[in-house]
């Protein structure tokens, strides 16, 4: 595992990233990302952000309201 700078927004290891951000990615998909001119190494930690998001509505968990239904007439 390696740190890499991003220098244009996109899609690693299965999560968005944007350009300025510093991520910890495997060697394999670093150096592809490298080879596409999107990242570039580099020796600073990556910022911890939680990268999980529970996108699903009405659960316990999550933190949308849960949604109205509607009344019987």
């Amino acid at each position: 595992m390696k740190n890499y700078l991003i220098l244009k927004d996109t899609m690693a290891a299965g999560v968005r990233v944007n350009v300025g951000d510093i991520v910890e990615l495997n060697v394999d998909i670093g150096n592809q990302l490298v080879g596409y001119h999107k990242a570039q190494e580099t020796d600073q930690k990556p910022k911890v952000k939680s990268m999980k998001v529970d996108r699903s509505v009405g659960l316990e968990t999550s933190g949308s309201p849960a949604p109205k239904k509607r009344s019987k007439k």
